[in-house]
C-alpha cells in the first residue's frame, strides 16, 4: 500500500513523496533539496528513486544535493528534456517503471508547458507535473498550444476517480479564474469555500481528481455553453471548437490577476 505525502517546497511547489509500507520512498518532482532531506531525517525513512515531470529548475534543482546528502544511488527517471541537467534514465511514452515497493506507474508523454513534459500514471494515481493542476493547466513555455490542449484533453479522459497530485498549490488563485467564467457554477463556488478553510488552516488544496476536475476545471469544459459563452464574449468573436475556446482561455489566464490567490 502506497501513502501519498505533500512536502512543500519553494515559493508554491509540492515535492510529492510515495511512501510504501516498509519506509520505501519515491520522490517526486525534488526542486528543492532541503524540505525533502527534513523529511527524511525526520521520518527515518529511505528514498528507492526520483521522478521527474520536466526541465524546470523548480522541479529538479534538489536532486544532485539530495543525492549527495543520502549518499545513495537511485534510479531518477525522467524525459529527454532532463539531460544535461542530471543524469536521469530517459522515460518515453507507454513506458512502465516498476517501483522497488512493487507499485508500477506508466509514463504518459503531456508536452505542452515544456516541449518533453511526461506525467506518471497507475495504480488510481497520476502525478501530472505542471500540464495539469486543480481547477487549471499550465502555461505555455516551450510546445504548442495544440500540444497543451491534447494533453490536458489526454489526462482529462482517465477515470474519473483518478487521484491527481499537481505540483503547486494554485487552486485559489485557478479557481478565482473559474468563477469569472462561471460565476453561476455552485460546485465551484464549493470547492472555493473548501479550498479558502484548507489554505487559512495551512493544508494542500490538493491531491484533486479528474472527476472532480470535470466540474471546476475550464480548461476541462470547453465544450460546456457557458464556458464558450464567456470565451466568445472575451474573445469578441465566434469560437467553433474546443480547441479555438482553450487558446482563448490560456491567453486570458496568462493575464488574469487574482484577488484571493492567497490566504
Amino acid at each position: 500500500m502506497i501513502t501519498v505525502t505533500a512536502i512543500p517546497a519553494l515559493q508554491d511547489n509540492y515535492i510529492w513523496a510515495l511512501v510504501s509500507e516498509t519506509g520505501g520512498v519515491v520522490i517526486v518532482d525534488p526542486g528543492a533539496a532541503d524540505p525533502v532531506i527534513r523529511y527524511f531525517d525526520q521520518k527515518h525513512c529511505h528514498l528507492e528513486a526520483i521522478l521527474l515531470t520536466h526541465h524546470h529548475p523548480d522541479h529538479i534543482d534538489g536532486v544532485e544535493p539530495l543525492l549527495g546528502y543520502l549518499n545513495t544511488q537511485v534510479p531518477v527517471y525522467g524525459p529527454f528534456d532532463v539531460l544535461g541537467r542530471v543524469a536521469v534514465e530517459r522515460v518515453h511514452e507507454a513506458d512502465r517503471i516498476t517501483l522497488p515497493s512493487d507499485m508500477a506507474l506508466t509514463v504518459l508523454s503531456v508536452p505542452g508547458h515544456t516541449t518533453d513534459h511526461v506525467a506518471y500514471q497507475g495504480d488510481g494515481l497520476l502525478f501530472p507535473g505542471d500540464t495539469l493542476f486543480s481547477a487549471g493547466c499550465g502555461r505555455l513555455f516551450e510546445g504548442r498550444m495544440e500540444d497543451l490542449f491534447n494533453s490536458v484533453q489526454r489526462l482529462g479522459s482517465l477515470n474519473p476517480t483518478t487521484r491527481t497530485y499537481p505540483a503547486h498549490e494554485y487552486t485559489l488563485a485557478n479557481l478565482a479564474f473559474a468563477a469569472t467564467l462561471e460565476p453561476d457554477n455552485r460546485l465551484i463556488a464549493q470547492y472555493r469555500g473548501q479550498a479558502r478553510k484548507q489554505r487559512m488552516q495551512n493544508r494542500a488544496t490538493l491531491p484533486t481528481t479528474v472527476g472532480l476536475e470535470h466540474a471546476v476545471n475550464p480548461f476541462l469544459r470547453t465544450a460546456t455553453s457557458s464556458i464558450r459563452t464567456a470565451a466568445e464574449h472575451h474573445a469578441g468573436k465566434t469560437l467553433r471548437q474546443p480547441f479555438e475556446i482553450f487558446r482563448e482561455l490560456r491567453l486570458w489566464k496568462d493575464h488574469f490577476i487574482a484577488r484571493e490567490d492567497v490566504i
